[in-house]
């Protein structure tokens, strides 16, 4: 089952006195990219989020970020820097003496003092939080990928819908060839014998002929064109990551078709050249949201 690289999952858990919520939203991205957003207090945790992570998705840009709130003590202790305070209260009071000052030292001078107050973060057991997390993980996780599992069945209907229009335009292709090679015969025999009449040497007008028919052949083109159509029809039935492979095959694609182009000078060829190209371009653009 293809899954598409854009999503969003969220998972919830309160237990052992734990409030935790993380949030999951992938972007499309050549490569796995994680992105953390942790509390301060869990950020020896990092390490074994990314693991988590790489366990369940291959590619993409991934944004993740963690709150966390606790029941029974806040996150954040105030913690009076006594040192300093003494050290400030020191200078204040030299420099009262100093200038014959009057005014005495009050509580809402000294809380004005960068630093007295000093917020620290409590301390934390990280494992017994681990427990916790995990579990919120493994849910944003769950509902994340189905999401992304969801939005590849709609890429893989579109997908093989216009495989199947790549399919028909091909046959039409193929089709005209033979057309166009004894339309092209026609056509020189009547030229030659409009200059020179009825008399011409018939084994070089063959030769000339074939020459041109073997030049024009599109048949290697089209059989490559079926071999990557009918990889990428079993591709998209794979449950393994595959939107490396199939960008692959859409840039091989492309370029059967650009050689199909260039050898013909016939109208209707070129036309449908034109119109295997735009839907080409328009699998490439699905194939960039697949994992």
């Amino acid at each position: 089952m293809i899954k598409s690289m854009t999503g969003y999952g969220r998972g919830e858990i309160s237990e052992n006195g734990f409030h935790i919520c993380v949030e999951i939203k992938t972007l499309n991205h050549r490569f796995l990219d994680v992105s953390l957003r942790l509390p301060k207090p869990l950020s020896g945790l990092e390490d074994k989020l990314r693991l988590r992570i790489a366990d369940s998705i291959k590619r993409g840009r991934v944004e993740i970020n963690v709150s966390l709130e606790t029941y029974e003590k806040s996150l954040d202790v105030l913690e009076l820097n006594s040192d300093l305070l003494n050290q400030y209260v020191t200078i204040l009071k030299t420099i009262k003496d100093k200038f014959a000052l009057s005014d005495d030292i009050k509580v809402s001078d000294i809380l004005s003092l960068s630093g007295i107050i000093e917020i620290k973060n409590a301390d934390i057991d990280v494992d017994n939080v681990w427990a916790t997390l995990d579990k919120a993980l493994s849910i944003g996780i769950k509902n994340l990928i189905d999401m992304r599992v969801s939005e590849g069945i709609k890429l893989k209907d579109d997908i093989m819908n216009r495989l199947d229009i790549l399919s028909n335009i091909i046959d039409k292709i193929e089709m005209r060839g033979p057309i166009v090679a004894k339309e092209y015969k026609k056509k020189l025999e009547a030229r030659i014998k409009e200059l020179t009449g009825d008399d011409f040497d018939q084994n070089r007008f063959l030769t000339e002929v074939a020459i041109m028919a073997d030049r024009t052949s599109i048949a290697e083109e089209i059989t490559r064109l079926r071999s990557h159509i009918s990889q990428f029809r079993n591709s998209l039935d794979s449950d393994m990551p595959i939107g490396k492979k199939l960008d692959f095959l859409t840039q091989e694609m492309n370029r059967e078709a650009n050689t199909i182009g260039s050898k013909s000078m016939d109208l209707d060829i070129v036309n449908g050249v034109i119109e295997l190209k735009d839907q080409i371009e328009k699998i490439r653009e699905q194939v960039q949201n697949i994992e």
